[in-house]
């Protein structure tokens, strides 16, 4: 979608707009992941911590349905105010923090305290479909009847659960993610879990935000397709699909800064 807003003296605006959607017919099969290690406790989700058992306590629903709890800790992070520069993005830190504009952190709190109360939940990576371009943003599953039921602790998208068009999941953190989130790392701050786009050392990613606290990613290029160069990716993408491994020439393609070395690289056996 596109919306436009313009202003000014009456004049002719013509606006010029092209996209890629690339499809493939797949089977939709239900997220199958165990819930139970789920509710465990790690260094970055800690949902024994006095801090959070108190906060869960307070904020539990009386009903104790999950999609209550869920708004009530989106409206306790709306509400949370700063009260000290954050020194680490886990659960705990982030509390005795107060601050509410980071997404992991604001994902690890949530969790824990889904968690505290016996609910089992994980954090994921995402773009949302309104951010920014290839903007990562952390949100939290929860387990519910059998499903995994996504929410956005930090309320870009309040819905609970999230519409499946709202986000596109990049990552779906492991505890064993959550584990090493306590070791300092290159790109990423203590307390995040593994799987930040950093991380994956991928060319034109740029690092935005006090003390590394979020990152984005810049495109690599942009260029007019032609209709061979648009075919050409359709083909690539089904063998991908099919194949689930990326080609040497397709992972050359992703550097290319013009149509005519983007074809090159994606025909090179």
């Amino acid at each position: 979608m596109v919306s436009v807003r313009l202003t000014g003296k009456r004049q002719e605006v013509q606006l010029n707009w092209s996209v890629v959607v690339l499809l493939a017919a797949s089977v939709i099969t239900p997220d199958r992941t165990p819930s139970d290690p789920y509710r465990m406790e790690s260094v970055c989700v800690q949902s024994r911590a006095d801090e959070i058992r108190r906060l869960a306590a307070e904020i539990r629903p009386k009903s104790g349905k999950a999609e209550e709890f869920a708004a009530n800790i989106q409206r306790h992070i709306r509400g949370m105010k700063r009260l000290a520069r954050p020194r680490s993005l886990d659960a705990v830190g982030i509390v005795k923090s107060g601050e509410n504009g980071i997404c992991t952190a604001n994902a690890n709190l949530a969790s824990a305290l889904m968690r505290s109360n016996g609910i089992a939940s994980r954090s994921i990576a995402v773009i949302p479909t309104t951010a920014h371009r290839l903007e990562m943003h952390r949100i939290v599953e929860f387990f519910k009847d059998g499903r995994w039921l996504p929410f956005d602790p930090s309320s870009v998208h309040p819905d609970i659960p999230t519409k499946p068009w709202q986000n596109v999941i990049m990552a779906k953190t492991t505890l064993a993610d959550e584990q090493g989130a306590m070791k300092p790392r290159m790109g990423a701050s203590v307390g995040c879990p593994f799987g930040q786009e950093i991380e994956l050392l991928t060319p034109g990613v740029n690092l935005f935000g006090q003390d590394f606290f979020w990152t984005m990613a810049k495109p690599l290029a942009e260029f007019e397709p032609s209709e061979e160069a648009t075919h050409v990716a359709a083909e690539a993408w089904l063998r991908y699909l099919r194949s689930g491994t990326l080609g040497q020439g397709q992972c050359k393609a992703s550097s290319a800064t013009t149509a005519a070395e983007f074809l090159d690289s994606v025909k090179a056996k």
